[in-house]
């Protein structure tokens, strides 16, 4: 009975090691989920501020001139806004693919080649 626990706490102690990559990468994914979802949610607040902003202005000013050259500033305002929150999701997305890159090439491109290896010398 003895040897029948080790067995099981050896294949317990190989099925926890061969997913820890897997955990780690869940690890990543869902820190880049939570990113995302919250520039997400901060962009939506811009696209509803500047949405309001314009609504009220045609309340606000009634000379046409006036109302459109506001418009235009404010619009060039919003652009530039989104301009740097892409960025921002651009920035985000390189951070990410570093880290999966490192995550992948280290915990599986590296075994992979280390196996291929030894079965190579083994055929040897």
């Amino acid at each position: 009975m003895t040897a029948f626990n080790e067995t099981f706490e050896k294949l317990a102690a190989l099925q926890k090691e061969g997913l820890e990559p897997v955990r780690q990468f869940h690890g990543i994914a869902v820190e880049a989920f939570e990113q995302v979802a919250r520039k997400n949610y901060a962009f939506f607040g811009d696209v509803l501020e500047f949405a309001v902003s314009q609504a009220r202005l045609t309340v606000e000013i009634t000379e046409p001139k006036a109302l459109f050259d506001q418009q235009l500033a404010s619009t060039k305002e919003f652009a530039e806004l989104v301009t740097k929150r892409a960025t921002e999701y651009v920035e985000l997305g390189k951070t990410f693919q570093e880290s999966t890159t490192d995550l992948i090439d280290k915990d599986f491109v590296e075994p992979v080649k280390k196996a291929a290896e030894a079965s190579a010398k083994k055929a040897a």
